[in-house]
Formats: structure tokens, C-alpha cells, sequence
């Protein structure tokens, strides 16, 4: 079964060529109204040069709230452009301009002016980075430290909690993540896409048996798609059939980052977290599912009654558009960006949450 072009195209999932991020370090600062936007340099302990991106309002004095935002999977830039038109930037710019707070985000190693390589780079080493973001954000003197809410989207929405865990944090936000294991999840994402592609019913029981085996062979014992192929042809087969896949890895990153991700425990982790948690999730959203969104709330709210809220936004996809029905959705057919039903369920949570902490 041939995945569809739509399906690779919206989840971003090739890393960008170097002819491409070079673009995007030369492109034009951001501007934003009444926004002070500033560049800057992440120095992480093995000297590669990460960089950040800093917003914040530019009548405002003294410390401020301040986000951390952990972007996605794929290699693609944190820039916002001046009228974008993707879901995501326009979110961002959304959350940049109407949050009253500091927004911090970093590039990725090789995107955008940062040094390094995100294609191959792997799960536990972006993690690291994420946490050297987090301390250099700490220790701003524009930033007050007891006001810093870490915001997930898509993969970053794993990333939260390990960050959170018990961390001195005023809130976790996620968007398009949830608290299963990275198997578990890559299982359920094939599994919509096999569905909601239109493959018979009557093959797949076969073809998801196939894909479980080869995910426990790939994530489980960290076998790579050549291992398994040589030792078991048909379930190796079963790699050219994924969606995003290569010989060098999947969505864009190496094998490596995948294997590491599944050793991740999100569950445990979102059980350290000692702050107030939004998990939000898009009604067509077929890269998570809505069960495992819900399990980060559960756990919260186990942990402490109250602590977690669960969203879900009618209509919506992973990337911010709305569709009428989760076929569309899947097709990226008869859709309109549109991120204010998840934007302000956003700032309304980051308003209680900046005035309450201190």
C-alpha cells in the first residue's frame, strides 16, 4: 500500500536541504506590532551554536511571564513569516502577539543560523538541548522564574514533560501529543493511515499484524529496516509501506532518534510534573489520538484533582486547519487554516496561569 503524497506533505517530515536552510538564515527579521523581537546564541556544552528567538512585548519593564516553546518532528524552521500560511505560524504568531509574555524559541541544530545537523541528530541529544534552552531562559533578568510555562507541539509535546518533571514551572501546555509510547503511538498512526486511506477492511488485520511485528523488531529491540529485512523478509518488507520512511530513517530523522524516543517514559514523566498541565487535542487529528491526549490529563489530575484540562477543538487537524470531516482532514481536502479555536483556549489557560503563580 502506497502512502499518499498528501499524507508525507503534511507531516513535514523530510529535513530541510542546506540550499533551503541557508534561505531561511537569510531571511528578514521577524516583526511583530508593539513586539520587541531579538536574536540570539545558544552555546550548548559540546560547542555547537544553537539559535533563539526571543519575543516579548516592548512596553513592558521588569520581569515577565515567558514561554518555551518545543517544537515538532521535522526539520523545519521556528521563523514565523509576516503572513504566514500554515496553521503553525500562524498560531505562533498568534501566541507571540497576544500573550503579554516572552516567547522563547530555538532552532534546531542546522536550521535556520544554527549549527549542527537535525537529520541527524537524535532524540536524547535534542532533549538535552531543549533543557540548555530552558536554563538560559531561567536565568534571563526580563524573565520571572516562577512564571515559565514550557509548550509542546506535536513531538515537543513529549519533550514537555521530561523537561517539566519536577522542575520549578508555572504550567505545561501541549498541543497534537500524547503520554503513550512512541510504539504504541507509530501503531495507531498507521493504523489511520491504512483506514482513512481506503484500504479494504479484509486486509487490515494482516497488514497491521505485519507492522506490529516489524515495529517491535525496530523500536522495541532497536533492529534497523535492513536488519529486519535480512532476518524475515516479509515483515521487513513491511518499512517501504510505513509512511515517511527512507534509507537513512523516518519523518526526516535517524533511526536512532525513533529507538531512543520509544525508551522515553512519558507516562512516568507527566507524573512528575508538579504544575498545572492543558492538553489539547484536534477533533481530526490523526497523528495522535484523542486516548492518549486524555491519559496526560488523567495523570494529572491523579496526581493532584484539578491540575490537568483537556480540550478538544471541533474540526480541527494537527496542523491548525479545520475540515468537515475526518476524511478531508486525512486528504487535506476543502480545509481552512484557522488556529483561533485552539489559540484562545490557549491564552485563556495562560492568562489563569500567569496571574496565579508567584
Amino acid at each position: 500500500m502506497k502512502c499518499t503524497l498528501q499524507a508525507i506533505t503534511a507531516l513535514t517530515v523530510l529535513a530541510l536541504s542546506l540550499a533551503q536552510t541557508n534561505a531561511m538564515a537569510a531571511r528578514a527579521p521577524e516583526s511583530h506590532p508593539d513586539i520587541e523581537t531579538s536574536y540570539g546564541t545558544l552555546t550548548l556544552p559540546d560547542g555547537v551554536e544553537l539559535q533563539t528567538v526571543v519575543t516579548k512585548p516592548a512596553a513592558v519593564n521588569g520581569r515577565l511571564p515567558a514561554i518555551q516553546f518545543v517544537q515538532w518532528l521535522s526539520c523545519d524552521t521556528i521563523a514565523i513569516s509576516d503572513n504566514p500560511r500554515d496553521g503553525w505560524s500562524a498560531m505562533l504568531r498568534d501566541i507571540v502577539r497576544r500573550s503579554n509574555a516572552l516567547v522563547w524559541r530555538t532552532e534546531k541544530r542546522g536550521v535556520g543560523a544554527s549549527k549542527g545537523n537535525c537529520a541527524t541528530m537524535d532524540y536524547d541529544t535534542e532533549l538535552a538541548d531543549h533543557r540548555e534552552a530552558l536554563a538560559q531562559l531561567r536565568a534571563r533578568d526580563d524573565v520571572d522564574p516562577n512564571r515559565i510555562v514550557i509548550f509542546g507541539g506535536s513531538i515537543g509535546g513529549t519533550y514537555a514533560p521530561l523537561l517539566a518533571a519536577d522542575e520549578r514551572v508555572a504550567g505545561v501546555m501541549i498541543w497534537g501529543a500524547g503520554a503513550t509510547t512512541w510504539a504504541e503511538r507509530m501503531l495507531k498512526f498507521e493504523r489511520n493511515a491504512l483506514e482513512l486511506g481506503g484500504s479494504p477492511p479484509s486486509q487490515l488485520a494482516q497488514e497491521m499484524t505485519l507492522r506490529l511485528q516489524f515495529m517491535e523488531r525496530y523500536l522495541v529491540r532497536d533492529q534497523t529496516p535492513a536488519e529486519i529485512m535480512k532476518a524475515d523478509p516479509k515483515v521487513g518488507a513491511v518499512w517501504s509501506r510505513i509512511v515517511g520512511t527512507s534509507a537513512q530513517g523516518q519523518y526526516g530523522r535517524p533511526f536512532a532518534f525513533h529507538q531512543q524516543a520509544q525508551k522515553a517514559d512519558w507516562a512516568a514523566a507527566w507524573s512528575q510534573v508538579n504544575a498545572p498541565v492543558l492538553a489539547l487535542y484536534g477533533e481530526y487529528d490523526w497523528f495522535e489520538s484523542r486516548d492518549a491526549t486524555t491519559l496526560i490529563t488523567r495523570i494529572a489530575n491523579s496526581a493532584s484533582a484539578g491540575r490537568g484540562t483537556f480540550a478538544e477543538i471541533p474540526r480541527m487537524n494537527h496542523h491548525f486547519s479545520q475540515f468537515p470531516n475526518a476524511t478531508a482532514a486525512f486528504a487535506e481536502k476543502d480545509g481552512q487554516v484557522n488556529p483561533e479555536p485552539a489559540v484562545s483556549v490557549m491564552l485563556a489557560w495562560l492568562e489563569k496561569i500567569f496571574g496565579r503563580a508567584t
